[in-house]
């Protein structure tokens, strides 16, 4: 595996991966064309949601085949409404890495994108909202995963620090909440460094600022930082780029230090900046030999004094 560490490889990553070794991943994080949505500059762009499903399970089977028995695979994905109707070609696939690759369905996550832009379905014509949300769904390949809770922890709030140093005010039947649930505190609550992980994660560009959960709230809107203005630079549009601090949530949970991070559709190079920033090992594949020189100039740009260490394949 080593020849293939901390590069970006040019190819579709069904036959890319042939060559990688059984059991040799640690982490997938991936976010694969959508359906006949955008064009990538490949003849896998574009693919029908009828042919979805067909198109994307031989990659699947290599994900499989390469992740190790507690390696997981994070699919960030999104459907579409075809002919007035939504699409159920994400709800087909999950349905079919489980049943008929062997992936167990670890958690849902939806990201939710408040800043979402207006589009047809903003007028109300067309019977529905517009759809500010995605799906990112886990799967691990064995009955046990990689899951690290500490990393995504929530600093605590200033009132359940009172709790932790046991200076809370009356005893259960003063603090009862909405669902009956009732806690003691005069006792010293143990410090487990954050807040448990709750149903909504919000993140921005700098820090995790609410409870994180299954719901994963960032907005999409990085249009001036230096990625972004080396692209404008260079007369570059990339189309299709998720938010490095979505991408991290998943790389900071699901993968250890120096464990290998896989991005088998990497367009820009999101997966791999994170997993470099955060002391993993990583591969990024692609089928656009213009997106892995693009996500490697990314890499100058983000590790200047590292970048040498990294190749194209």
């Amino acid at each position: 595996m080593e020849r293939f560490i901390n590069s970006f490889i040019t190819g579709k990553c069904e036959d890319v991966l042939k060559e990688f070794p059984e059991n040799s991943i640690d982490l997938i994080v991936t976010s694969p064309p959508y359906a006949d949505q955008r064009f990538y500059g490949t003849d896998e762009s574009r693919i029908h949601p009828d042919d979805y499903v067909e198109w994307f399970l031989p990659k699947a089977i290599e994900f499989k085949r390469v992740l190790k028995e507690t390696g997981s695979f994070i699919l960030n994905i999104n459907d579409k409404v075809v002919e007035g109707k939504q699409h159920l070609y994400v709800f087909e696939l999950v349905l079919k890495l489980v049943k008929e690759i062997g992936f167990n369905f670890v958690r849902d996550y939806i990201w939710f994108n408040p800043s979402t832009p207006p589009n047809i379905f903003s007028t109300g014509k067309y019977g529905r909202t517009k759809k500010s949300h995605e799906y990112c769904f886990w799967f691990s390949k064995g009955d046990t995963w990689t899951f690290n809770l500490d990393p995504i922890r929530k600093p605590y709030s200033h009132d359940m620090l009172k709790f932790l140093q046991g200076r809370g005010k009356g005893d259960r039947k003063y603090n009862s909440r909405p669902s009956t649930h009732s806690f003691d505190c005069e006792k010293v609550w143990p410090d487990n460094g954050g807040s448990d992980p709750g149903s909504v994660i919000k993140l921005d560009y700098i820090d995790y600022i609410d409870d994180p959960g299954s719901v994963i709230e960032i907005g999409n809107t990085s249009s001036n930082d230096s990625f972004i203005k080396m692209c404008k630079a260079k007369g570059i549009a990339h189309p299709a780029r998720f938010p490095e601090k979505l991408v991290e949530f998943f790389i900071l949970s699901g993968s250890n230090e120096n464990d290998i991070v896989l991005d088998p559709f990497c367009g820009s190079g999101t997966t791999a900046v994170s997993a470099h920033r955060h002391k993993r090992r990583w591969i990024g594949i692609d089928a656009n030999k213009d997106y892995c020189e693009l996500a490697y100039d990314r890499m100058k740009l983000e590790f200047p004094d590292e970048y040498e260490q990294m190749r194209l394949i």
